[in-house]
Parts: C-alpha cells; structure tokens; sequence
C-alpha cells in the first residue's frame, strides 16, 4: 500500500493533517481530533516506509512512531491516568529515538559537542525547578519524562541540522504541554503545541532518512 504513492505525497498528506488538526484544534471539534491526530503517525510510517530500504534502523524508527501514534490517542481521552499513560508511551518512543540516533553515529557527533547536551542537562534543571511546585503528585513522573526528553533532544543534535531542530522543537512542544499542566497558559498554546510536536517528528523523520543508516531508495 505504502509503496503505491509517492514520498512526497505522504509528506504532503501529513501537511495536510496536520493542518486539519489545527483546524479541529481551534474550532473545539474533538470528534474531529480522533481521525486527524492519529493519521499524522500513520503518514510519517508511510513516509518512513516508501524512503528507507528494510533494515534494524527502519524498523527501529517505525516502532517509535508507533509508540508515539498510541500515545497521541491517550492523550486524546480525559483524566490523569490517560495523560500518565501517554507520558509513559512517549518516554519509551524518546528511549526508542536515542536508540536509532546513536546506530545512526549520534553519539560519536556529540562528544565533540558536549556544549549541547550540557544546555539540554541545564534547561531541564531550570524548568523542573521552576514547574515542581506547580506539579503536585505528577511533578515526579514529569521530571523523569522530561529527562529522557533532553536527553533525545541532545542526541538528535548529533544526527545534522534537520534532526537538531525537530528534537527542538519536541522539547518546545512537551514544554508548552507542561506549563498548561501546571495551570499556566497563554494565547493559542493548543495550536503551538501540536504545530511544533508535528514540525518536529517530521523533522526526526527527515533527518534520519538522510543519515547513512537510511540509504535512500533510488
């Protein structure tokens, strides 16, 4: 099915989702949600699959997209046990994304730029210190989450510009969903959180099928 359309369809049908999503977003139409959310995964596996050759990488990255597809649902139902079972998803995706990142040569990227990780390691101290007291029973949970979220932050910098910002872009995303956990807000946070969480998985995606352990089909 997948290797029936294009690349470059998939990557603009999940355009396409994405914006509805925003759409569904803004004009409170949640039923709507259950159909848009959940396809933006779907396409970047579609993508994934019509891009890279079958290999341990490829299918590597699809289990975390597929982590992150689950946990895209679970935070679409109410109630603190949904959103701890969809912090949960996506703390085994973030563990999942660091493992494809350092097959790819991350790591090795990385000890010659040891400032990166060292901003990540001083952001995430400066946030939980800041949010902790606003957390209450999920400040814990959140803290740890938060941490693997960094850390994959961190090492998608090693993988080359695309990956750098979508990891970014993710931590951004996770932090307005944060800040609106711990009843701060703002204008519109909804729409920028999804804008950025989509922007950066699309990034990852993109930047992985560049590196050498996603030779390109041709």
């Amino acid at each position: 099915m997948a290797s029936r359309f294009p690349a470059r369809a998939w990557t603009a049908g999940f355009a396409l989702a994405l914006v509805a999503d925003l759409a569904a977003v803004t004009l409170g139409a949640d039923g709507a949600r259950w159909v848009t959310k959940p396809a933006l995964m779907l396409l970047l596996i579609g993508l994934l699959a019509v891009s890279a050759p079958p290999g341990r990488s490829a299918r590597m990255l699809g289990a975390g997209l597929v982590l992150a597809w689950a946990a895209d649902i679970a935070l679409l139902v109410d109630g603190t046990a949904a959103f701890l079972t969809g912090m949960a998803l996506f703390g085994l995706m973030q563990l999942d994304y660091m493992a494809v990142f350092v097959r790819a040569g991350a790591l090795e990227r990385l000890r010659r730029r040891w400032p990166v990780p060292a901003a990540y390691l001083v952001f995430w101290i400066g946030a939980n210190l800041i949010l902790w007291p606003r957390l209450d029973a999920l400040a814990a949970p959140i803290a740890v989450y938060s941490l693997l979220l960094v850390a994959m932050g961190a090492a998608a910098s090693g993988l080359g510009r695309r990956a750098a910002v979508g990891g970014a872009l993710f931590v951004v995303s996770d932090l307005m969903l944060g800040v609106g956990v711990a009843g701060l807000d703002f204008p519109l946070r909804d729409q920028a959180v999804m804008a950025t969480y989509g922007a950066a998985q699309l990034l990852i995606v993109l930047g992985c099928l560049r590196s050498p352990a996603f030779a390109a089909r041709r």
